[in-house]
């Protein structure tokens, strides 16, 4: 999935992600929880989908990324949330719809992984993008020349939104 934005913008997008092979009434494994996925700084949550019967699936969730330093400079600008679980009894497929906002500040390219794990067993991995691309010019400054070889001065103010 890439999701692309313009720097200094906000994107919200919808992903929809397919988890095929999942086993309704399978006994959850023993020890699978948040330490299954290691020691995520970003916040697991345990949706479930309901098929109707008796059986409940949970799945844990969380944003992964390649460095510590990838980590620091997305991890401000990401979020995600699960906002709809569909169960296809017939197919065994659950779809989770995400909702992700993605809030870039300047340029850029990046890669994190989405691990979704099944408590009745079962982990998927789905590579994530996220592209800044350049921002709108803010103003234009033009200068005038007083004539050839001969100095001109223009004095103005710049003001930044950061330090």
């Amino acid at each position: 999935v890439v999701i692309r934005c313009q720097a200094r913008q906000r994107l919200e997008q919808r992903v929809e992600l397919l988890l095929i092979g999942v086993m309704p009434g399978a006994t959850a494994l023993p020890g699978a929880g948040n330490s299954a996925l290691g020691d995520a700084e970003e916040s697991s949550n345990t949706p479930e989908v309901t098929d109707g019967s008796s059986a409940t699936l949970e799945f844990l969730y969380e944003l992964q990324y390649q460095s510590d330093e990838i980590r620091s400079r997305l991890e401000s600008l990401v979020g995600m949330q699960l906002v709809e679980k569909e169960w296809d009894t017939e197919s065994r497929i659950v779809t989770l719809i995400f909702n992700v906002v993605f809030a870039p500040r300047k340029p850029m390219r990046n890669e994190a992984t989405v691990v979704i794990q099944c408590t009745a067993g079962g982990l998927w991995k789905f590579p994530l993008v996220f592209i800044a691309t350049e921002p709108e010019v803010d103003d234009v400054i033009n200068i005038e020349a007083v004539g050839l070889n001969k100095e001109s001065i223009v004095g103005f103010k710049l003001t930044s939104q950061t330090r």
